[in-house]
């Protein structure tokens, strides 16, 4: 399994975690709270967690090309829905392996 973790410096996370999961609820099976997310796209994960200082993400695809779809996907979204103040995503690619992943704790 590959994974990659990312997060974007926001004191609005929460509301940004949300905004993703309701849309991308419109097309994939997504479950969200007001602080975490888990969307499963047909080609890979991702979770995602809100806290008072950045929006996390934690993604996982079978093969590389598949989590850089994930990824692409999250920018896309994230750029459109945040345009007239623009968040990127800082993307850290992991060593692939066998298991699941969590997103580590900021503090």
């Amino acid at each position: 399994m590959n994974h990659t973790h990312g997060h974007v410096a926001t004191t609005e996370a929460s509301r940004w975690l949300q905004r993703l999961c309701y849309h991308f609820n419109r097309k994939i099976s997504v479950q969200y709270s007001a602080f975490q997310g888990h969307a499963r796209f047909p080609w890979g994960q991702c979770e995602l967690r809100a806290d008072d200082e950045a929006l996390h993400f934690a993604c996982s695809a079978p093969d590389p090309e598949a989590l850089a779809r994930v990824c692409a996907v999250i920018d896309e979204h994230l750029r459109l829905f945040s345009r007239k103040n623009p968040l990127a995503v800082q993307w850290q690619e992991l060593p692939p392996t066998s298991d699941t992943l969590d997103i580590p704790d900021a503090h």
